[in-house]
């Protein structure tokens, strides 16, 4: 730590001896929490705890859709294999917990799921066991009845023909969007959406459910659901309907949300709730995400700024790569440990643009945008040190800590300490062991369902498996293709010369850069669009124009950290005269991308490189036809670091799907 200081020359990160707050402190802003309830110890393993509430005697009408996509009702006793969908009441507080992946749909009332509430709209809803599963919550109807579409109407319509009676009534459409197949490419994974029924649960199946959706009655030991602790709807409660503050010109200062605690107390979930919320009364929220290992948007390796506008309900692997970053900045690793500097600066820079993005908005009348901030689990030494450098560096106005009642009530942060930083602080007790239901992980119940308790390693498999064999339809819908392999696939032919390839700290001598980057997964680096105060603004001609002779000498150092050393093709090419011809090789910066000039867009694998024509082959995780394609920006790939150092790489699923690697041990 002593040699990390002293090689700093900027306030981005400055390390501190671990605190704790004295007890004598108190009020809003620092202290311990306030006592509350415990929640009740988890039940005994054996007995099954319920967790729908819904009651099979209500009115439900089952859809199928003819080939033409004409609706119609069918029969009660139709097999469930015929049904597109299935329209049913609820009575409010009614609840209904389910496994797998469905469209839903409320056609009259309100239901609640992720704390957002659902509404006339359809909402794609995704629901692993990995994960808590997902609870639908019925309530009155609490805002103006939103307009259906043209199916949703119709449905309405033939439920409307023999029921009317209910608050609430919702409909779940069965949906084949590919991620449900993920146990092609991951066998591991199988059962994350589908599993065996329970004796207790085979009613509820028959009455409402669907192809790909299976309704619980009851839960097995392990198994956990979706909640809102009383403690969580408060916080939510406020960041739903608090008064902003105000700025010293009386305009009103976006919230900044920070979410810190320890690993395993539900720090994501609820962002993923505040987001939800947040959502529903701004319209749009940025979100932060600062965790390296657990990545909520982008995909691991990255820590970026995301630009929000939808409710998000799934855990991250459903949504992996789906929104184009407003910022990002790649460091290829799992964990900042190995370079702490960087890390802080990352989110440094990430502020800043947030910062720049509220000026702009205020500046043309716009009220300004929310951010939420997902940190890091480790909250010890370095850790804790990284977590006073983003307080400082993000200066939240809410300081949200999940922590567990049986180990620690203390703040992780004294902010008496950070200059400049004085939010309120919002306790919540984490997602311990007495917040599951059931016992411990990777039991089976009495139905034969066995809960897969995923580890980290798990999670980021599963991000980087959804991004890499992510698709879209022609609507812009977000579909999977399992079925496709990685190596049967069309890779992007992009010429050498028209990349720089950034090789971090890797000690690889130039000749054998191509050697070493062939066959890994790498950051795809493009010019960004929301360039820091003072740095140059890169227009599409521009762009262009980097590609006429490949990447000038120029353009790459400007694309480039300063500092950074550098193999300038102009140098190549002198020391191999004029006769050579044309200089086939990349611009190759030992060193990372510049965190103002460059963004991070997508990793992509190096399918092959043909040093002969000078082309590398890309496979690129397809981006949104529903939006400009940022393609024609990308400028150049980042090599990290190995595994053995904490570094991202191609998961080993991806590599055997298809039997290539198989067939290519048995040729050889």
């Amino acid at each position: 730590m002593d040699a990390l200081a002293s090689r700093r020359s900027t306030r981005v990160f400055t390390p501190k001896a671990l605190r704790t707050v004295s007890s004598s402190q108190t009020g809003s802003q620092t202290g311990s929490p306030t006592p509350r309830t415990q929640s009740p110890q988890p039940r005994s393993m054996q007995e099954p705890m319920l967790v729908t509430t819904w009651d099979t005697t209500m009115p439900v009408v089952a859809i199928g859709q003819s080939q033409t996509g004409e609706l119609h009702v069918l029969d009660a006793q139709a097999p469930i294999s015929q049904r597109h969908a299935v329209v049913f009441g609820m009575q409010a507080n009614d609840t209904l917990v389910f496994q797998g992946i469905c469209d839903i749909c409320v056609l009259k009332g309100t239901v609640r799921v992720y704390e957002h509430e659902s509404s006339g709209q359809w909402d794609r809803v995704y629901s692993p066991v990995s994960h808590p599963l997902v609870s639908l919550r019925a309530q009155t109807q609490t805002k103006d009845e939103a307009e259906r579409d043209a199916e949703a109407q119709h449905m309405y319509e033939l439920w409307a023909t023999s029921h009317n009676e209910c608050e609430v009534v919702v409909a779940v459409r069965a949906v084949d969007c590919g991620l449900e197949h993920l146990g092609r490419v991951a066998p591991a994974y199988a059962s994350l959406f589908t599993g065996s029924v329970a004796a207790d649960s085979e009613q509820l199946v028959q009455a409402i459910g669907v192809p790909g959706m299976t309704p619980m009655r009851t839960v097995n030991a392990g198994v956990q659901v979706l909640q809102t602790p009383e403690d969580w709807a408060q916080a939510l409660d406020q960041a739903s309907t608090m008064p902003q503050r105000l700025d010293d010109e009386f305009e009103p200062i976006a919230p900044v949300y920070a979410v810190a605690g320890a690993q395993g107390q539900g720090k994501s979930t609820f962002s993923r709730m505040l987001v939800n919320r947040l959502v529903a009364r701004f319209g749009r929220v940025f979100y932060m995400e600062t965790d390296l290992g657990q990545s909520e948007f982008a995909a691991p390796g990255a820590l970026s700024l995301t630009l929000v506008s939808a409710p998000v309900l799934g855990p991250p692997f459903t949504h992996t790569g789906r929104t184009e970053a407003y910022h990002a900045a790649y460091m290829g690793v799992v964990t900042p440990k190995n370079d702490p500097d960087r890390y802080a600066a990352c989110v440094l820079r990430l502020a800043q643009v947030y910062r720049d993005h509220v000026r702009s908005e205020r500046a043309r009348g716009s009220p300004a945008v929310p951010m939420v901030v997902n940190t890091q689990g480790w909250t010890r030494g370095l850790g804790l040190d990284l977590l006073y450098a983003l307080c400082q560096s993000v200066c939240p106005t809410h300081f949200v800590q999940a922590y567990d009642p049986a180990t620690s009530d203390a703040s992780l942060v004294d902010f008496a300490t950070v200059e400049g930083c004085d939010p309120q602080v919002l306790w919540i007790t984490g997602m311990s062991s007495d917040r599951m239901q059931g016992g411990d992980a990777g039991d089976a119940g009495e139905s034969g369902r066995r809960v897969q308790k995923l580890a980290a390693h798990d999670m980021r498999t599963l991000s980087l498996l959804s991004l890499m064999y992510s698709a879209w339809t022609a609507q812009g819908v977000a579909t999977w293709n399992m079925h496709k392999p990685l190596a049967a696939r069309t890779p992007v032919r992009v010429p050498i010369c028209d990349l720089v390839f950034w090789m971090g700290e890797e000690d690889v001598p130039p000749s054998q850069v191509l050697r070493a980057v062939n066959g890994t997964l790498v950051g795809v680096v493009c010019v960004a669009r929301a360039p820091g105060a003072g740095a140059h603004e890169w227009s599409r001609d521009e762009i262009r124009g980097l590609y006429a002779d490949g990447v000038s000498d120029q353009a790459a150092a400007a694309l480039s950290e300063p500092g950074a050393r550098m193999l300038l093709r102009s140098h190549v090419r002198a020391r191999m005269g004029d006769d050579a011809g044309p200089v086939l090789v990349p611009q190759i910066v030992y060193g990372m991308p510049s965190l103002t000039a460059t963004t991070f867009l997508t990793h992509a694998l190096v399918r092959s490189i043909d040093v002969r024509s000078g082309h590398v082959h890309l496979v690129i995780p397809p981006q949104s036809p529903a939006v400009d394609s940022p393609m024609y920006r990308v400028v150049g790939i980042v090599k990290g670091p190995g595994p053995s150092a904490f570094g991202v790489d191609v998961p080993v699923q991806a590599m055997l799907d298809g039997g290539f690697a198989e067939r290519a041990m048995g040729a050889s």
